[in-house]
C-alpha cells in the first residue's frame, strides 16, 4: 500500500517534467464559408508559431492562443507555402503536437472550446463536441491517419468525442497514441482533413484574429487531500527504508 504511494507521489511529480509542444497547421484556401463550415483542401499549409507553446501533461486544462499576423508562419506542405499569409481566410488543417518531453507509452489528450475571434464580429465557438455520441470522429482524424506523421506512431491510435471530461459544457475531444519512441522531433499531425464531421474548418486569419483552444494533458491531478495522504504515506515509507 505504501509503495503504491510512493509510485502515484513520483507519477504526479514526473508529470511536471512531462510535456509537449502545440502549434497548429493552417490551410490558405481562400475559402469565404462562414467560420467552421468545411473550406475545402487545396492550397499551401503553413505552421503558425511552430512549436512555440507548451502543454504541461499535468491533468490541468490549458489555454493556446493564435494571434494571427503577429505570430509568425513557417512553411509546412504545397507549393505556396511560402512563410506568409495569402489572404485572410482559409481552414484549420491540423494541431500540431511535438513530443519534446521525451514521452514514452500512451498518452491521451482532451481538446475542448475551438474559438475564432475576429475583430469584425467576436469570438465563434465552432468546436465544443457537443451533441455527439460518445467516440464519434468530429473535425479531427484518428491521430495514425496523416501520412506525414504515421510513422512516428504505434500503430491503433484512437480518437472521438468524450461524453464525461468537458473545458466547458459536458463534452470534449479525447485523442490518444503512443510514439514508436522518445526521439523530441516525434510528432503527431492531428488533421481535420476528410473528417466524416466538420472537415476543414473555415478560419478566418485576417489581423486582429485569433484562434484559440483549450487542451487537457493527462489525467486529472489528485486534489490537494489526497496528495496530501499520498504524501504522508510516501514519506513514512521513506523512513521505514532509510532504519
Amino acid at each position: 500500500m505504501r509503495k503504491t504511494a510512493l509510485l502515484m507521489v513520483l507519477a504526479v511529480a514526473g508529470a511536471a517534467n512531462a510535456q509537449f509542444q502545440i502549434s497548429i497547421g493552417i490551410r490558405e484556401t481562400g475559402s469565404t464559408g462562414a467560420i467552421g463550415s468545411n473550406g475545402g483542401a487545396t492550397g499551401g499549409i503553413e505552421w503558425v508559431n511552430l512549436d512555440g507553446q507548451t502543454l504541461n501533461m499535468d491533468g490541468t486544462w490549458q489555454t493556446f492562443t493564435f494571434n494571427f499576423q503577429n505570430d509568425a508562419l513557417t512553411g509546412f506542405a504545397g507549393t505556396t507555402a511560402n512563410g506568409a499569409y495569402d489572404g485572410t481566410r482559409g481552414v484549420l488543417e491540423h494541431i500540431r503536437i511535438r513530443n519534446t518531453g521525451g514521452l514514452t507509452g500512451s498518452q491521451s489528450i482532451w481538446i475542448d472550446g475551438i474559438t475564432n475571434t475576429t475583430a469584425a464580429g467576436g469570438p465563434t465557438v465552432f468546436g465544443d463536441f457537443e451533441g455527439h455520441a460518445a467516440g464519434t470522429e468530429v473535425m479531427f482524424q484518428e491521430p495514425n491517419f496523416s501520412g506525414s506523421t504515421s510513422a512516428n506512431l504505434v500503430a491503433g491510435g484512437t480518437s472521438g468525442v468524450d461524453n464525461t471530461v468537458a473545458a466547458v459544457g459536458s463534452s470534449s475531444y479525447k485523442v490518444s497514441f503512443e510514439f514508436v519512441d522518445n526521439t523530441p522531433t516525434r510528432w503527431v499531425r492531428l488533421t481535420t482533413n476528410a473528417t466524416a464531421i466538420s472537415p476543414n474548418p473555415v478560419i478566418d486569419f485576417a489581423n486582429g484574429s485569433s484562434l484559440s483552444f483549450q487542451i487537457r494533458g493527462g489525467e486529472p491531478v489528485p486534489e490537494p487531500a489526497t496528495m496530501m495522504v499520498l504524501g504522508l504515506g510516501a514519506a513514512a515509507l521513506l523512513r521505514r527504508r532509510k532504519k
